[in-house]
């Protein structure tokens, strides 16, 4: 025979029946399930964050690993590289003191990192010195544009029907470009390396090279000049003379009449030249100009504008 739970209540004087009703223990029992299902899954919880914790600090190291071992090649590559760099160079300047008898300028790899000026500025100042370049760049493409329109005006007017008395053809056989061309205008004298002012262009062809009157004219000059070596000087008509210079062999002399295309002589390496090449001037009214400018007349449009991207490539002069 089971007993109950008994309380005494004094205000009574009897003992009271203390036994929880069924309602009271079922409630007891599911707040005893959900607390237990709570401990149970706090701990797992705990048990899988620390377990998962320790799988990604291993991942990480195992990858950091990885990253250090690859770094560690790359700088030994980049040390190896270095030291070819620093052969090629050494290398470099004996070809060019071989050929040039000087040293090249080799300042552009002085600096190990071009770009870090770059990232001491903002983004802004960055934008904004492009945007003021851009402008600068666009204005001076105008100013050239104006230029070569008054330029194409002028030739125009003062060609006549032959056109046989305008420089107007290449001194040298050079239709597929084959040949280096240095341009006209500021370049460093190959001699002295300091920035001069080059009243023609440069051909850099073999010694040999026939090398043709590109206007009917009457020669004026044939012979040495200091700087020059052996050279051709053809008086044209409406103010236009040309001039080839470094010349190798003289086919004509003063006082020559000479048809446009006519052989006047060959290249070679005479004055002041390191390597064999033509040196060629258009002046006007004595007067210097551009000798590119005038191919457009014998050049299609498309091997004109090449010819013109070609003489621009280079800051040099071969004199």
């Amino acid at each position: 025979m089971s007993h109950g739970k008994y309380k005494y209540n004094p205000e009574t004087l009897e003992f009271e029946n203390n036994e929880r009703t069924k309602r009271q223990k079922q409630l007891i029992s599911f707040l005893s399930v959900i607390i237990g299902s709570l401990i149970i899954a706090v701990s797992i919880f705990f048990v899988y964050v620390l377990f998962f914790d320790i799988n990604i600090k291993k991942q990480k190291a195992f990858e950091n690993q990885i990253l250090q071992e690859q770094y560690d090649k790359l700088m030994a590559r980049k040390i190896q590289n270095e030291a070819y760099l620093q052969e090629l160079i050494k290398k470099d300047e004996i070809i060019y003191q071989a050929v040039f008898k000087s040293l090249p300028d080799n300042t552009a790899f002085e600096n190990n990192n071009p770009y870090l000026k770059f990232s001491e500025k903002d983004t802004k100042s960055i934008v904004e010195n492009n945007t003021e370049r851009l402008l600068k760049n666009r204005k001076a493409a105008q100013n050239e544009k104006t230029k070569f329109s008054e330029f194409y005006k002028h030739v125009l007017n003062s060609v006549d029907k032959s056109k046989k008395d305008i420089p107007s053809i290449q001194p040298v056989y050079n239709s597929d470009f084959k040949y280096p061309v240095y341009g006209y205008g500021e370049r460093i004298d190959q001699v002295y390396k300091s920035l001069v002012f080059h009243p023609g262009i440069d051909f850099a062809v073999p010694e040999g090279t026939v090398v043709f009157a590109c206007a009917d004219g009457k020669v004026e000059k044939s012979g040495r000049k200091r700087g020059l070596g052996k050279r051709i000087v053809i008086n044209h008509k409406n103010g236009y003379k040309t001039v080839y210079a470094h010349l190798d062999k003289l086919n004509v002399g003063v006082g020559k009449t000479v048809k446009k295309g006519q052989k006047i002589g060959t290249v070679g390496m005479t004055g002041k030249s390191l390597i064999p090449h033509l040196h060629y001037e258009i002046r006007f009214n004595d007067k210097p100009v551009n000798p590119v400018n005038y191919f457009f007349l014998d050049l299609d449009p498309i091997k004109f504008a090449q010819i013109v991207s070609e003489s621009k490539k280079s800051g040099l002069s071969l004199d």
